[in-house]
């Protein structure tokens, strides 16, 4: 049996984890240390996860679905496989956009930015260019694991109704270290995880009235508790989830294929089978998409996608899951920095184009028409030519008659006292 980190479902886990490489391109943006800006993005995941689960309290998953997952900025920074200055310049274009959106109001990005720029000494707008561009990178990321987890509009309301027990208090209180391991780490490990005296962290923030460390949970890949005051900010109301199982598909045979009980498991090729490990304060049902989005939170984990890196020259494959099992820690996909850009609808054939073939009919229709108009006007003045041919054909007749005159000669009188007198003129 394999068992898998509940915290694979968390989006405040799986966020922290997945943004850790993209310190050093947001302190670059907002002109922060490393440390203010490590500080700046915890706390602004916190905001952003709030403000997103009051989001989907008033509008549920299908407004999520379509208003945020399915954004144009979403989907334009989605064509991107890599980070990289480019990503960040895209990001920054649509950083406004997003935030406004998530939080639905930009007073409270302002307030959110604010609050934050007072723990980490620094000023208004530095946190709000960092808090407004994660924004864009957390609807990236949460668009990426809904569309490869193949999650449906009741199985998105029922994943955000899961987030509110990663971020209590009493999930975070079970993995406080205790006073005696405190104190052999300030001892111990004073050199590595608490960094040592006068180093980048401690002149970064010298002169400050509140010099911070991080501490070593934020240095061991651990998140940092979750303030309420983000609840607060956000009009968030935490309501108490009891994940039912349907007891319809609770049989035998269905325990066996999900994993939920050890004692049976299967012999032979399904002896692998996927199950949620035991977590302090977290309970989650053992249903196929949430371990599916599980596998899949723990493959692109791994790969470290959001590394600073090149555009690779291919896209990389999505992570292929078992539907059937969901088990195995096999995964065929290379590992990769990259994540696939978003899939497009395949082009349709010009013949099959319907917007294609209307305009070629209208050129036709109206290739027609002028061609029907050209011989009707061609044959008019053809017909109009011999018209005026055949009017000036008389005229021209009767210029070429000749006049002949008829006289009378009187045959009384002598030939040479003849006188001829015209009788009349007749055209012959």
């Amino acid at each position: 049996m394999t068992t898998i980190s509940p915290a694979r479902v968390s989006m405040y886990d799986f966020l922290y984890q997945d943004t850790k490489p993209m310190v050093s391109l947001l302190a670059d943006a907002a002109q922060l240390s490393l440390p203010q800006a490590r500080l700046a993005m915890d706390a602004s995941l916190q905001a952003i996860i709030s403000a997103l689960l009051a989001y989907q309290q008033r509008h549920q998953g299908q407004t999520v679905s379509k208003k945020l997952f399915g954004r144009h900025a979403v989907k334009e920074l989605r064509q991107y496989n890599s980070m990289n200055f480019a990503t960040l310049n895209a990001t920054l274009y649509h950083r406004h956009d997003a935030a406004d959106a998530i939080f639905h109001d930009s007073a409270r990005v302002i307030k959110a930015s604010d609050h934050i720029a007072a723990q980490i000494d620094a000023t208004t707008p530095q946190v709000q260019i960092l808090l407004t561009s994660l924004c864009v990178i957390v609807l990236r990321e949460l668009a990426i694991l809904v569309e490869y987890s193949q999650l449906d509009n009741d199985e998105i309301n029922k994943w955000f109704a899961l987030q509110p027990q990663f971020l209590s208090a009493a999930r975070f209180a079970a993995s406080q270290p205790t006073p005696a391991s405190v104190a052999l780490a300030d001892t111990n490990d004073d050199k590595e995880l608490i960094l040592p005296a006068k180093n980048s962290l401690e002149v970064e923030l010298e002169g400050s009235s509140e010099r911070r460390l991080l501490n070593a949970e934020q240095l061991s890949g651990k998140p940092p508790p979750f303030d309420p005051y983000w609840y607060e900010l956000t009009a968030f109301q935490p309501e108490h989830y009891e994940p039912v199982q349907d007891m319809q598909l609770a049989t035998g045979n269905y325990l066996k294929v999900i994993g939920r009980s050890s004692e049976n498991i299967q012999q032979g090729k399904h002896n692998d089978l996927l199950v949620f490990a035991e977590m302090t304060a977290i309970t989650l049902p053992h249903q196929r998409w949430l371990l599916q989005l599980a596998k899949i939170s723990e493959i692109y984990l791994q790969r470290n996608r959001l590394r600073i890196t090149s555009e690779p020259a291919s896209p990389p494959k999505p992570p292929l899951v078992s539907l059937g099992l969901i088990g195995g820690n096999n995964d065929n996909t290379p590992t990769t920095t990259s994540e696939k850009p978003i899939e497009y609808e395949a082009s349709i054939p010009l013949w099959k184009n319907p917007v294609i073939l209307i305009i070629i009919l209208v050129i036709g229709l109206l290739g027609g028409l002028a061609t029907l108009k050209y011989y009707k006007q061609k044959s008019y003045s053809i017909r109009l030519a011999k018209e005026q041919l055949l009017e000036q054909k008389p005229s021209a007749e009767e210029r070429q008659q000749q006049d002949v005159a008829i006289v009378m000669v009187d045959e009384d009188e002598p030939n040479d006292e003849k006188v001829e007198k015209p009788l009349s003129k007749t055209s012959i």
